[in-house]
């Protein structure tokens, strides 16, 4: 099928033009919109919360939502930025990989401050000095700058410690930032952030999680929005004929897993080998996407990840029994059943006979008669 929704200038441009295009390329979908959305309602409309976790698979989208997050947010603050010139709607971060399995705050302090354009940061302060002074020019670059939001991509890292002990400390430094600036910041990242989330009563009450998921090829509707998404980026690849990406769904939704930023990836890097290899290319074939699709291997380590991820942020019931039973919250009848329950079990296990011992009976008396016996013996049979 020849292409309709992409313009003739495009189709005559050069490789890296087309390729940048589509890697430029965002589209909504429907687990992007419903995350964005709740990100969103979270800035806006929770006075008290301080840290929005999102987590979600490797290559499910997050860079994407980000990049969104980052257009709204400095959109809805034009009008306010004609007053406030001063002002930086919102700030992004990528917290870097230890490189001695211990996160570097002031590496991280630092970076902040150039993000927020402090100027002279060399002339502020010494780079000697301690991580402390660092905290405090950072706090006081938020409270000037008063951006609504904060992101940390990446976030993950910040788990990256040589001993859980201090596990607890660096969620507690971002709620201690959050509430002296009275900015939200907003740590994503894989499903390695976990460790970091709930660790505390006061971390509970002041953070909120939300889960990007990937698509599930087992929900008909999920399925069907995958597909839907394949469908849009057929018509949105540069080339002269959409390639038939739908014939294949099954095969394309196993080696990405559900997850739109790794069928993304995938189909920028098909692109641009096509194209390299021949600049009039009109389509891209089932055997191109093999060649560049991720392995079984790679795709077991990925799955085994989202797999642990998705299921410790799955509320079971037992959890919801056990919340209950500590607010007293379960039915008395409900209680009482359970303990009738139990205690027909143990008497149930306790009517066996001992081994070698024979049951209880009556027995009869030599004086009796051997008539008057027999009848008794029936009674006490047939009681």
């Amino acid at each position: 099928m020849e292409q309709k929704h992409l313009p003739q200038e495009l189709l005559k441009a050069s490789i890296s033009e087309k390729v940048t295009f589509f890697v430029n390329y965002t589209m909504a979908h429907p687990h992007l919109i419903q995350t964005f959305n709740e990100v969103m309602q979270s800035v806006y409309q929770a006075p008290g919360i301080s840290l929005i976790f999102v987590v979600g698979a490797t290559g499910v989208g997050k860079t994407t939502l980000l990049r969104r997050l980052e257009q709204k947010l400095t959109q809805k603050a034009l009008p306010e930025l004609q007053d406030n010139q001063g002002k930086v709607p919102v700030i992004g971060l990528e917290a870097k990989a230890p490189e001695f399995s211990q996160f570097d705050w002031k590496d991280f302090y630092i970076r902040l401050l150039k993000v927020l354009n402090e100027p002279l940061i060399e002339k502020k302060i010494n780079y000697g000095q301690s991580c402390s002074k660092w905290r405090s020019a950072v706090e006081s670059a938020l409270i000037h700058r008063s951006p609504d939001a904060f992101y940390i991509d990446e976030a993950h890292h910040l788990a990256m410690l040589p001993s859980g002990r201090k596990l607890k400390d660096q969620p507690e430094t971002l709620k201690s930032l959050a509430n002296l600036t009275q900015v939200k910041i907003i740590p994503t990242g894989t499903y390695d952030l976990l460790p970091l989330i709930d660790l505390g009563d006061q971390l509970c009450r002041r953070s909120k999680t939300i889960h990007f998921q990937r698509y599930h090829a087992e929900n008909s509707q999920e399925a069907k929005a995958f597909k839907s998404v394949l469908q849009t980026f057929s018509q949105y690849l540069p080339l002269a004929q959409q390639p038939d990406l739908l014939s294949n769904w099954e095969f394309l939704y196993e080696r990405s897993l559900g997850c739109v930023g790794i069928l993304k990836n995938w189909l920028s890097v098909t692109l641009n080998d096509v194209l390299d290899n021949d600049r009039n290319a009109r389509t891209i074939t089932l055997s191109d996407l093999q060649r560049h699709a991720l392995g079984v291997r790679q795709c077991l380590v990925i799955l085994k990840s989202i797999t642990i991820g998705e299921q410790q942020l799955q509320e079971s019931s037992e959890d919801l029994l056990n919340l209950q039973k500590g607010l007293k919250l379960v039915p008395l009848a409900h209680g009482i059943a359970q303990e009738k329950n139990t205690q027909c079990k143990k008497d149930k296990k306790n009517t066996h006979s001992p081994i070698a011992q024979t049951s209880p009976r009556r027995y009869p008396l030599k004086n009796q008669e051997p008539e008057k016996e027999d009848q008794e013996t029936e009674i006490f049979q047939s009681l």
